[in-house]
């Protein structure tokens, strides 16, 4: 059974388990009937888009309607007002779902689980769980009863079934205190979302010490990672050439940049940042945060290493490396300004650092996380791999990219990188 993409398609495969329907909400596609049928019977609902992090809470009290954005509260007298604001200014997308909830989602707990699977037969395991609720400074949850982890396993096993190539997924829970608990949304991390590559690369023990520290982008876990590092990186879950990608810095006065392309922004404390953050592109896309590595540098502007790894009659090569450096005020090498060797990029920094180290390390590395990766999905026959050199020497593996961009390589070191490639292309398949 193949599934049908977004919340509501995926709320229905759920609902045809008995064990889990109990643990459902009420949940219909918006329309106008069933905004004013939900109105009718509840007093508490959610409005959420079919994909994408957007919401709208809607209270019923005293015959006023409440309409609250993430941002500012609207109130309304009649049903036929608030379905008129909703359509006009909130959900001009195509298709949203209506949820109910069963008591106020303010006194509620939430909580966020990622589980994933190693392989299209392995078991779903939690890779992580964390506590939503801003006032709760631990982010993982502590004390889960067996019955909530039970529920949540099995929804991926559900879904997992029924996008057999999803590997990981997410799972949003509200409990009341110690009692119930209700799963309220599931979102699919395919093998393009930088979310679930994360975690197939952090499930081989030997890899975890190449990756930066990495979560899912929320206002607790973004305040939380700046009070661990000066800088950090948001970037889209899923994306492509660098767009969306954002570096965040503590500056000297205890305010904050933001800085995307050759565009820079200050903002005056957190609360500022987060709202500025939410409004450009949390509100748009799901977000990774991840911390940002120091990276080696060529006339003061940084530079990562784009290796291509091919298979080859079963096993993982390297076949492809060149040196990428930033555009001016530029602080992601997406926009190179010029293309190195390795070697040649090395030999000038000011800091010894050795070529032989690093270049083992690289290729031991790349080909480890391609076959972590290939295992993870096995439709995989290159990858184009960002990696970090920090200026200690240490090797970090920023993302891999399953349909990489050779133009780099074209007429790069008199062409002979772009011919290995192509020739492992043309013989996969020939193969095939």
């Amino acid at each position: 059974m193949r599934g049908i993409r977004g919340r509501y398609g995926q709320h229905r495969i759920l609902e045809t388990d008995t064990g889990l329907s109990m643990h459902l909400l009420d949940t219909k596609l918006f329309s106008e009937s069933t905004f004013y049928k939900f109105l009718k019977i509840y007093k508490f609902l959610i409005i959420k888009p079919l994909v994408g992090p957007q919401e709208v809470r809607i209270t019923v009290n005293d015959e006023v309607i409440e309409l609250a954005t993430s941002i500012e509260v609207f109130r309304f007298s009649s049903n036929e007002e608030a379905y008129d604001f909703l359509i006009k200014q909130i959900c001009t997308g195509k298709y949203y779902i209506v949820q109910a909830f069963p008591t106020n989602p303010s006194i509620l707990h939430y909580y966020r689980f990622t589980l994933h699977r190693k392989s299209p037969k392995a078991t779903w395991k939690i890779v992580q769980s964390a506590s939503l609720d801003e006032n709760n400074v631990s982010r993982s949850v502590q004390h889960h009863v067996w019955k909530l982890n039970s529920s949540v396993i099995s929804a991926a096993k559900k879904l997992g079934t029924a996008f057999p190539d999803c590997h990981t997924i997410v799972v949003e829970v509200v409990k009341v205190g110690s009692g119930n608990f209700w799963i309220t949304d599931t979102i699919l991390h395919e093998r393009n979302s930088k979310w679930s590559q994360y975690h197939s690369l952090h499930q081989k023990r030997s890899l975890r010490p190449f990756l930066p520290a990495t979560d899912l982008c929320t206002k607790k876990t973004l305040l939380a990672f700046l009070n661990t590092y000066p800088e950090v990186i948001i970037k889209p879950c899923v994306g492509q050439q660098g767009r969306g990608i954002v570096k965040i810095s503590i500056t000297g006065d205890l305010t904050f940049e933001v800085h995307e392309k050759q565009n820079r922004k200050v903002l005056d404390d957190f609360e500022q940042l987060f709202s500025y953050v939410w409004n450009h592109y949390l509100s748009k896309k799901d977000y990774i945060v991840q911390q940002r590595i120091f990276l080696i540098e060529i006339d003061e502007k940084p530079c990562d290493v784009r290796v291509i790894t091919q298979i080859d009659e079963g096993s993982w090569i390297m076949t492809g490396q060149v040196v990428k450096v930033a555009a001016k005020d530029y602080f992601v090498s997406n926009r190179a300004s010029k293309l190195l060797t390795f070697e040649n990029a090395l030999s000038a920094q000011a800091n010894e650092i050795s070529f032989e180290r690093c270049a083992k390390w690289i290729e031991k590395v790349c080909k480890k996380s391609s076959k972590r990766l290939f295992k993870n999905n096995g439709k995989l026959s290159i990858i184009g791999f960002d990696i970090g050199v920090d200026k200690d020497g240490m090797v970090w593996v920023i993302e891999g990219n399953y349909a990489p961009s050779l133009s780099m390589f074209y007429m790069f070191d008199n062409n002979e990188i772009h011919k290995q490639i192509s020739y492992y292309i043309k013989k996969h398949k020939k193969g095939d």
